[in-house]
């Protein structure tokens, strides 16, 4: 059998109560999708969630719900396409900005604002915070652009960060993912958490392609057929009590799955520090991937694949893709220089005690032999 890089898992009480929401005839958008809201706010320390299908429609919605079109969005190269192609989609110039070797976050000293800069999306690589406090200083020294109370607006991905302590603290808007291998597994899913009403209000209109009430709040006591439609915004990227029952069961387990998560990093970093051949990646709470930097990983990564065991490269950078060179505005020297080396092992809470110890003897045989 093969040992996957990443695998999610879910204990019998998610699936029985699954099967409850299966049955019960409502599996759109209802009350198991506001009741994770309501408690996911509370668990992140935020004043308001509205949960999507996914991160990336999350992403988009955050500039929406600013009336974000054109200009400049600033993000890193170390990421998902999703950070980048949510810009395009609403008519923004992409730029990226080269990131810090330790953390593998967007580096503040690499982000260069100009007039045209409107938002910028600092990711949490790996479960580590992007330093935000420190782009906000940057931020600060720009005047806000016409009409609106940021300059630009800093949107915070913490889609690896579920949860690390600090998360979704300091940036203007935050986003968070529930796909199938981050710390929190649904199958898809995502969230924005605000402290502010205004756009929380707004937010929820524009998940459902501006439609001023959900399905749900027609029903009532008294189902009514008549809504409005405000805005043409929106776009249909509302999450699904199907998708929410399933985030509740997971969040209920989260601290025991970090935990094991974590247990894995410790395992990993054990059994390899102080050989020349590895470079330990910095500290994770979530370790959304074990990802340190190995000598001839993509020889290492054929051996192990020749021994059951998946890796991959997280990231391979949206620099190197063809269709995003065009973002390639200033040198990336970290970028360039780190990616070459990074190589992710198995890290997931059903990965067993045997199976750890299989993949630490063979990464040891690899370099020993």
């Amino acid at each position: 059998m093969t040992i996957p890089v990443l695998k999610p898992d879910y204990d019998e009480q998610t699936k029985e109560e699954l099967l409850k929401v299966l049955e019960s005839g409502w599996v759109g958008q209802g009350p198991k999708c506001f009741e994770f809201e309501e408690k996911f706010a509370e668990y992140v320390g935020a004043k308001y969630c509205i949960m999507t299908n996914s991160g990336t429609s999350a992403l988009d919605l955050c500039l929406k719900v600013y009336n974000i079109k054109g200009g400049e969005l600033i993000t890193t190269p170390m990421t998902f396409v999703s950070d980048a192609i949510v810009g395009e989609w609403n008519g923004m110039d992409v730029t990226f900005a080269d990131v810090k070797e330790d953390d593998l976050c967007i580096d503040p000293e690499a982000i260069k604002i100009t007039p045209e800069t409107k938002a910028i999306i600092a990711v949490d690589s790996h479960g580590r915070l992007a330093n935000i406090k420190e782009i906000r200083e940057k931020v600060t020294q720009v005047e806000p652009m016409s009409g609106t109370s940021y300059a630009p607006l800093i949107i915070e991905d913490a889609a690896h960060a579920c949860l690390t302590q600090g998360a979704g603290k300091d940036a203007d808007i935050t986003i968070w993912s529930f796909q199938a291998v981050k710390s929190l597994p649904i199958f898809d899913g995502g969230a924005i958490t605000t402290n502010d009403e205004k756009i929380y209000r707004r937010l929820r209109t524009l998940t459902w392609l501006g439609v001023e009430k959900s399905t749900w709040d027609r029903v009532g006591k008294k189902y009514t057929w008549d809504y409005d439609i405000t805005q043409s915004e929106g776009i249909k990227g509302y999450m699904t009590d199907v998708q929410a029952v399933i985030g509740l069961g997971q969040l209920r387990r989260l601290p025991l799955m970090l935990a094991r998560r974590r247990t894995i990093q410790r395992r990993y970093n054990e059994a390899f520090e102080g050989h020349d051949w590895f470079k330990k990646p910095k500290y994770s709470e979530t370790v959304q991937y074990y990802t340190p930097q190995f000598e001839r990983r993509d020889e290492l990564s054929d051996f192990l694949a020749l021994k059951g065991i998946t890796t991959s490269v997280h990231f391979k950078p949206l620099s190197e893709m063809t269709y995003w060179k065009k973002a390639v505005k200033n040198p990336l020297p970290v970028t360039d220089k780190v990616w070459k080396n990074l190589l992710s092992l198995p890290v997931f809470n059903s990965l067993s005690d045997i199976d750890i110890q299989y993949i630490i003897n063979q990464v040891l045989n690899f370099y020993e032999k």
